[in-house]
């Protein structure tokens, strides 16, 4: 799963890029330009809850890698009297 959303995140990101630059084009009507801002809109709400998963993903991968290391506590050590 973590491709796919990966895979999803960075193909949302390269087609707004593109968008973006369709939208800069002169010869679009006015009714394609705002069609096309309606798209990337939704668009943008997609990718804004792709990268909430991708974020909430890492963060749980860092706290159970948190919790496998944890800090081991001090061994109970004495040390012995050695007589020479």
């Amino acid at each position: 799963m973590a491709d796919t959303l990966d895979q999803d995140v960075r193909a949302l990101k390269v087609w707004l890029d593109k968008a973006w630059r369709y939208v800069a084009v002169p010869s679009l009507s006015r009714y394609e330009r705002q069609e096309m801002r309606n798209q990337m809109k939704r668009a943008e709400d997609t990718l804004r809850v792709a990268l909430r998963e991708v974020a909430a993903r890492d963060r749980a991968m860092a706290e159970s890698y948190n919790e496998k290391v944890k800090p081991r506590s001090r061994p109970d050590m004495r040390l012995l009297g050695i007589e020479v």
